[in-house]
């Protein structure tokens, strides 16, 4: 008897498994039809996406003191299996008292960490939705960085804030393609201090 539902457990589990098999793998067995239509990274609306996140590994400013001059550097790492190209960045300030000014027409952008200096990437375009209200920039890159690559994208400033604290900046990633959509990859931190430390 206990052989007799061992053997029905383990049939009835390997069909199963078989039928799962075949859906996950995309083969056709008898009985089974699967059709897939969209290729990894891209939606059936031919929308496109990362297979795998690029990651905000840093920012920094050149000067932390209160209402200097300063450069912001944002540094994204594109992992080998990223699935796609990385096309532009768009980075906004969150909510504060006191908005930082970015000129968008002394940004530039280079391959490796921040302030490493490495081979420069030419920009296709730069703005941002409110030009009025320039702490928001979004950087077309061009040609678009490659999985397994590096890049660091200098912003410069009118000045920093007038008051010491943190400062947020969010910053989202787009693939390459006409219909991307864009991935938060979370905040960049910048310090500003009233004496610079």
């Amino acid at each position: 008897m206990f052989r007799k539902i061992v053997h029905q457990f383990s049939h009835s589990f390997t069909s199963r498994l078989v039928g799962a098999a075949a859906l996950v793998g995309g083969i056709a067995l008898p009985g089974v039809v699967l059709v897939l239509s969209a290729s990894a990274g891209q939606l059936p609306s031919g929308q496109r996406f990362f297979d795998r996140s690029p990651r905000l590994v840093s920012a920094a400013s050149s000067f932390q003191s209160v209402n200097t001059p300063s450069t912001y550097q944002f540094t994204v790492t594109l992992p080998e299996d990223a699935g796609a190209n990385l096309q532009a960045l768009r980075i906004v300030q969150d909510q504060e008292t006191y908005n930082v000014h970015f000129n968008p027409n002394q940004s530039r952008a280079f391959l490796g960490n921040t302030y490493a200096g490495g081979p420069e990437v030419p920009l296709a375009t730069i703005g941002g939705e409110m030009p009025a209200d320039s702490n928001e920039v979004t950087l077309v890159f061009d040609p678009p960085i490659a999985p397994g690559q590096t890049v660091t994208v200098s912003l410069e400033t009118n000045r920093n804030p007038r008051d010491e604290g943190v400062y947020l900046f969010g910053v989202t990633a787009f693939p390459e393609g006409e219909n991307s959509r864009g991935l938060f990859l979370g905040y960049g931190r910048v310090n500003v201090y009233e004496n610079s430390r």
